[in-house]
């Protein structure tokens, strides 16, 4: 009679705990499903953010049920509006107790935003989360110089961090451009035919290796859809290929657009479910600054 209850006992310990971990284990699994690249899109990656733990202080907060803020800014990317705000709405839906602002200016580096008016613009937020979207102007500027380049992301982040005290940062990399070239293929008189060819902008993972290492050595996030959306081989091409980019080939339809800023809010909200919340801080080293990297002058800002 007793051995009965006791494997009655077991089994009803069993069930339990069995149910437990399900319940425990579902939200994770269900974000490993999340909005998919069209179907031609090839040598994808898995869409996630790398070095989330330096995203603890932030998560935290949002766990503790507070209101978290975060602001992006960024090139003319952020400034088109779209990309930015589909990544709040889509935050927002998973986080009810966030606010999301952003700004950005047309043909900006990031060594733009390390001016002070720009850190004030920034600090006036009082953010918790900065994400930081550069890096398409630098590679279409000169050749990209990695050590003035971590340099310039180093004094933005620092100079954020003194008047944000316990900010966050998410970095992200370009998504892929191409080099346009216009050749003239017949001339009559004062008529002339162009053409235009166009190929993948070769330093786009220049600058994105680069921002990725600058994480990597700073204990800092980074979403980089560059190599997630195909790396080297098929980043640019993808997106071009899919009818997601604009006639230049370095901007984006708006359904581009509205694809990067869900995936990007769907990996902030994945890192948060598979992050173990805790508030340790990063610290940073202070390096003087270098002499700035020039872009090239016969190219325009994006």
């Amino acid at each position: 009679m007793t051995t009965g209850r006791n494997n009655t006992l077991i089994h009803l310990i069993a069930t339990l705990l069995t149910h437990l971990l399900l319940t425990l284990a579902t939200p994770a699994r269900a974000q490993s499903i999340g909005t998919p690249f069209p179907s031609n899109f090839r040598n994808t990656q898995t869409n996630k953010i790398e070095g989330e733990i330096h995203m603890s202080k932030f998560f935290l907060k949002i766990k503790q049920g507070k209101t978290v803020k975060v602001m992006q800014i960024g090139d003319s990317h952020v400034r088109g509006n779209i990309y930015p705000n589909t990544t709040g709405k889509t935050l927002k839906n998973f986080f009810p107790h966030l606010e999301y602002t952003h700004y950005g200016i047309n043909g900006a580096w990031a060594k733009r935003f390390y001016e002070q008016d720009m850190i004030a613009r920034v600090a006036a937020q009082k953010p918790d989360l900065v994400i930081i979207s550069f890096g398409t102007n630098e590679a279409h500027g000169s050749a990209i110089n990695e050590s003035v380049h971590s340099q310039s992301m180093l004094t933005l982040t620092d100079r954020i961090r003194e008047k944000c005290p316990g900010v966050e940062f998410l970095f992200t990399t370009p998504p892929g451009s191409f080099i346009s070239r216009r050749t003239t293929v017949r001339s009559r008189g004062r008529r002339r035919t162009y053409t235009t060819s166009r190929t993948p902008n070769a330093n786009t993972g220049r600058v994105a290796r680069s921002i990725v290492k600058f994480c990597q050595s700073h204990k800092m996030a980074v979403w980089d859809i560059y190599t997630i959306g195909g790396g080297d081989k098929s980043a640019c091409t993808n997106w071009l290929n899919s009818g997601l980019m604009n006639t230049d080939a370095i901007h984006f339809l708006a359904s581009g657009y509205a694809l990067q800023g869900k995936m990007l809010g769907e990996a902030i909200h994945k890192a948060y479910t598979e992050t173990a919340v805790s508030g340790s801080q990063t610290r940073m080293m202070h390096e003087p600054t270098p002499r700035e990297q020039q872009p090239y002058k016969s190219v325009q800002g994006f």
